[in-house]
């Protein structure tokens, strides 16, 4: 009884590590296609793509207004088979009615993870050491413990919460600011919530968790940077866009701190930033969410999200809800 819904998938993760996500869909009838290129989508591929299918698996591509409009009038649902939807125009997909979704919490143990990995390779100088081994290097590397350090969390969301739940076990003391702090989960965790200057102050190693918003971009600039110690450390597994690559460049190579780690960037892949000829940073392309279990959680929640839009059902995860007119308030 297959139905003619068509739905294009540009992770190539979709039909490999989230196969199941790809037989859901299959095994309600829905025809996926891949994406026709190895690489995000750009915004102007999409126009050209979208015309033909009724809903879209994202992942890092540009999904803005003209690809959207490309869509019209059949596509009904852009599903994020992740957390973010900074790479989707929200309110364009809203003033078209096309319901936008993402797949929240799916990969929160394995960016937490991924975040220590990066503290623990920045601090003790492990990607140095490799290659200087390989090179018949045998050298004399200085890092610094953890214990007794203080962790500091810009952002304390799902994330946030899952890398304070990891710093107990280092005996580091955790701090963290959020514009909406979850004080119930600060308590529970053993955190300080403490505001933003008083977060950069006593930082020995601080963690980027937030989103992308206006009001984020480029939180950390010039003059947060300065603020704190030259022996910290900056870790960003959250956003590209929350630093200020030029800044961060320059602090790098003027020592205001001692050292950070990237695993996200304004233009990724990051061809033109600064941070590419900086100092004492380690970086990663984007990969904090990539595993197999987050990968597999994040393509079953996006296919059960297109399902249920295509069936005219309100999605468990609509990041604008909206489009459905107001909820039935009928008992």
């Amino acid at each position: 009884m297959g139905l003619p819904w068509r739905v294009l998938a540009t992770p190539r993760s979709f039909f490999e590590e989230g196969r199941e996500g790809y037989e859901l869909l299959r095994t309600a009838g829905v025809e996926v296609v891949p994406s026709p290129v190895d690489r995000p989508l750009q915004e102007e591929e999409l126009a050209g793509l979208l015309g033909g299918f009724d809903g879209l698996v994202a992942g890092v591509d540009r999904v803005g207004r003209r690809a959207l409009l490309g869509g019209r009038p059949r596509l009904r649902v852009v599903a994020r088979n992740g957390v973010g939807v900074d790479n989707v125009d929200v309110q364009a997909a809203t003033e078209l009615g096309i319901v936008v979704t993402n797949a929240p919490s799916v990969n929160s143990d394995s960016v937490a993870d991924f975040t220590f990995a990066l503290l623990l390779a920045l601090v003790r100088h492990v990607p140095e050491a490799d290659r200087a081994l390989r090179a018949g290097g045998w050298p004399r590397l200085v890092g610094v413990e953890l214990s007794g350090k203080c962790l500091g969390l810009l952002g304390f969301g799902r994330i946030g919460q899952k890398v304070a739940e990891r710093a107990r076990g280092f005996g580091l003391r955790v701090l963290a600011y959020d514009p909406q702090p979850d004080r119930e989960a600060a308590r529970a965790l053993g955190v300080e919530l403490v505001e933003f200057h008083t977060l950069l102050q006593e930082a020995d190693f601080l963690s980027l968790h937030l989103p992308l918003l206006p009001e984020t971009r480029h939180l950390l600039g010039e003059a947060e940077l300065r603020r704190m110690k030259r022996t910290s450390y900056v870790v960003n597994t959250a956003r590209g866009g929350i630093v200020d690559e030029a800044a961060l460049a320059r602090a790098l190579q003027e020592g205001w701190i001692a050292g950070a780690a990237c695993d996200v960037f304004e233009e990724e892949p990051p061809k033109h930033s600064p941070l590419l000829g900086a100092r004492n940073l380690l970086l990663s392309p984007h990969m904090a969410s990539h595993t197999r279990e987050a990968i597999a959680r994040a393509s079953r929640v996006a296919a059960e999200n297109v399902l249920a839009a295509l069936r005219g059902e309100r999605p468990p995860n609509a990041v604008n809800p909206e489009v459905f007119g107001p909820p039935d308030r009928r008992a």
